[in-house]
């Protein structure tokens, strides 16, 4: 991730922009547990606010894949169908690890 250019689109310097990605990291995380405990006890309430959460937050930072990926977990979950959400999940879990490790680069 180019954090000086990801910065740039919104107006912010690189170190605001990681300080950014830091706070995303935390609550993403936490909502992406809480998207997975829903999933196993199959409440698409619970899933799709979680992942609406997820999109926002990663749309809001120009992280698109994690946006994407959350935008179709939430609409699955809005359909009731939670057939396929697993797969997305770990896509989504994959994405978001990116995330991370560009930060502790």
């Amino acid at each position: 991730m180019n954090f000086k250019e990801m910065g740039a689109n919104l107006g912010l310097d690189e170190d605001e922009f990681r300080e950014l990605v830091e706070l995303f990291i935390m609550s993403v995380g936490a909502e992406i547990k809480k998207l997975q405990q829903g999933l196993t006890v199959a409440d698409a309430e619970q899933v799709m606010q979680c992942a609406h959460a997820i999109k926002g937050a990663a749309g809001n930072l120009g992280i698109m894949d994690v946006s994407d990926s959350a935008n179709t977990i939430e609409n699955q979950a809005t359909n009731k169908d939670l057939t396929h959400v697993a797969q997305v999940v770990e896509t989504l879990k994959e994405q978001f690890a990116v995330v991370q490790a560009s930060v502790s680069s």
